[in-house]
């Protein structure tokens, strides 16, 4: 916790005036990719209890993400993730738990239509867990209202399982954002739909930035929410770190 508080000061001093690009959301995509040669850097650590959450582990312990984000265009942007769990308790043993690609494409520039849309597309191998592989198409929309930001998606996600059978999945996630110079507050409510039943999830949101020297920009999210129906994950903590060049 300490080092958390200390990221947090830091980056609030490196703040400065201008509005610094940042992710306002633990979990709800927000309307945006890289600029286009720039290189984004990001770390996503996530506890789950049972492991049900969107980049959860795959049984009850910690998921460590780091991603590597490129801009390909000013509109276009390729990532590639890896993923570790490290498992608290029950016989699933940590480590490398597969690899993520992801890419993100938006047809027009910020503020140009009423809502701003980007179209999502990922592909995941895994290797711990009750699925194989598995393929996702998202639809992001977005909204600025001043300083004020609503967010939602809406998702179908495809899951080749273990046992060779298929599992559909409905996602979705909506935020709504209030970002100051220095620092955003906002909530958010996501959950999916699977064989399994609807699992549903809300919290809060902060988010700090910051422009350090040579760098474009550095940023800390953090966010946690609690299960909204019977067969959701208690509680759920994520931190994501993001380091632009």
């Amino acid at each position: 916790m300490k080092v958390v508080f200390k990221s947090v000061v830091a980056l609030a001093v490196l703040a400065g005036e201008a509005d610094a690009d940042r992710r306002m959301y633990a979990e709800t995509y927000e309307a945006v990719t890289a600029p286009k040669g720039e290189l984004d850097v990001e770390s996503w650590t996530t506890y789950g209890r049972a492991g049900e959450l969107d980049g959860g582990p795959a049984s009850r312990g910690v998921r460590q993400m780091i991603e590597l984000e490129y801009g390909l265009t000013d509109r276009w942007d390729v990532a590639v993730y890896n993923m570790f769990d490290g498992i608290i308790g029950g016989d699933t043993q940590s480590g490398y738990a597969g690899l993520k690609l992801e890419t993100r494409y938006r047809p027009t520039l910020r503020g140009e239509w009423i809502v701003d849309p980007v179209f999502y597309m990922e592909l995941q191998q895994r290797f711990r867990g009750d699925a194989a592989q598995s393929a996702e198409l998202k639809l992001i929309v977005a909204k600025d209202f001043g300083r004020t930001n609503v967010a939602a998606n809406v998702a179908f996600e495809g899951e080749r399982l273990t046992d060779g059978s298929f599992n559909p999945e409905l996602e979705w996630a909506a935020g709504a954002a209030y970002a100051l110079p220095r620092i955003a507050f906002g909530a958010e409510t996501f959950g999916k739909y699977e064989t399994g039943g609807a699992r549903a999830w809300i919290g809060p949101a902060v988010s700090v930035a910051g422009t350090p020297p040579h760098m474009r920009g550095i940023w800390l999210t953090l966010g946690g929410g609690v299960g909204l129906t019977s067969v959701s994950d208690s509680f759920y903590l994520r931190a994501i770190l993001g380091l632009q060049f």
